[in-house]
């Protein structure tokens, strides 16, 4: 539910343009209309509440920002933030990224019949949870009573706004340098990136357009200008956070994105990509990227530690080595295993045996270069 639409007046004509998106399909857009860093927002087509921003030339990434924001609410908290954003008298977007990490500084009643309701609901919103102990024994009626004939209740065609003075509204944007937000779920680790007091974060794997847009907003020159450090998050186990780490650390960031960029694969196979990275002895992060690009051009077989595992498992997966119902006792499967080992590169590798399918070049993968025109000047 929580993006925006919003109508934008150029000398190209009036474009429509919803938010949040990628950092490089904006620039895209942007590009498409002849836009720099700011859009003429000419109105608001959705949501709305946030019609105040009509006729505003504004930042594009903090209205990409403030979108992305918005998008994790539930219905109960969009209507605090639309609520209090109402109240605005000349909201800007810092002000409304502000009031989107704040939403708990405001309660909002729809329905004013239930106190017992009213009460739990303004409770949890003030303290972010309540003991069981709490639950049981609180007079939530007359919370919700008292908060109700306090006289403080702003009417909004969102609910009755109450500004809950006893939780501080914190600034956690202040116009430069966005606060830390895991928007897109496959954050495989988080970098922290510091340059004269100022820290802005990363979300690895991150687009190189994105790593541009943070060092502007830093100030910082170029990315060895800055300080580091990596937090792990949905890194799935110790072998690939070390790997990542060791990329991070070594060869910086570049060969981290890369990495992680593999690691946040919804599909991949972790235990085959291993098998295949210690079978090629690979370790940087575009070399692993390139593996994980052929990953089905290796056979890894679980388990093999001889000749003859090797001989059976290619004769049960591969139709030119098939072996007929009456024939396996005629087949030797040593030998046959051997011959796949010398003809395709195979190597025992410590409880599998990793060797190229089949007509696969293993160079030839090695030697491909995608990344030759990505992070120039970062």
């Amino acid at each position: 539910m929580g993006t925006i639409n919003v109508q934008i007046s150029t000398y190209e004509g009036n474009t429509s343009l919803i938010f949040p998106m990628e950092d490089s399909v904006l620039a895209d857009k942007l590009q498409a209309i002849g836009c720099g860093s700011e859009v003429p927002i000419s109105s608001v087509i959705w949501p709305s509440g946030l019609n105040m921003l009509n006729g505003l030339i504004v930042s594009a990434d903090e209205l990409n920002f403030l979108a992305k924001s918005i998008e994790r609410f539930d219905d109960s908290e969009y209507d605090q933030f639309m609520a209090s954003a109402s109240l605005e008298k000349s909201p800007d977007l810092e002000r409304l990224i502000n009031l989107s990490f704040n939403i708990n500084h405001y309660t909002v009643i729809r329905d004013v019949s239930d106190l017992a309701g009213i009460g739990e609901y303004h409770l949890m919103n003030i303290r972010g949870s309540l003991s069981k102990i709490e639950l049981e024994t609180i007079n939530f009626a007359q919370v919700g009573r008292e908060l109700l004939s306090s006289g403080k209740g702003i009417p909004t065609e969102y609910g009755l706004l109450f500004e809950n003075e006893e939780v501080p509204f914190q600034q956690v944007y202040d116009g430069t340098t966005f606060p830390p937000y895991l928007y897109r779920g496959n954050e495989v680790a988080v970098v922290n990136m510091h340059y004269q007091g100022k820290t802005e974060y990363l979300y690895l794997p991150e687009e190189d357009i994105s790593i541009e847009k943070a060092l502007k907003r830093l100030g910082a020159p170029c990315l060895s200008d800055c300080t580091m450090e990596i937090e792990m998050f949905n890194c799935p186990d110790k072998c690939w956070r070390d790997r990542l780490e060791t990329n991070f650390e070594i060869a910086g960031l570049r060969e981290a994105n890369f990495l992680a960029e593999v690691l946040a694969r919804p599909d991949i196979d972790l235990y085959k990509l291993q098998c295949v990275t210690d079978y090629a002895e690979v370790v940087a992060g575009d070399e692993i990227q390139k593996l994980a690009d052929h990953l089905d051009d290796f056979i890894v077989i679980k388990g093999a530690e001889t000749y003859v595992d090797v001989g059976e498992y290619i004769t049960q997966h591969e139709l030119e080595y098939a072996v007929g119902e009456n024939m396996p006792d005629f087949v030797d499967y040593s030998k046959l295993g051997e011959f796949i080992m010398q003809e395709r590169n195979g190597e025992f590798m410590g409880g599998c045996f990793v060797c190229m399918e089949a007509g696969c070049d293993y160079t030839q993968i090695m030697c491909e270069n995608p990344h030759d025109m990505e992070m120039e000047g970062i």
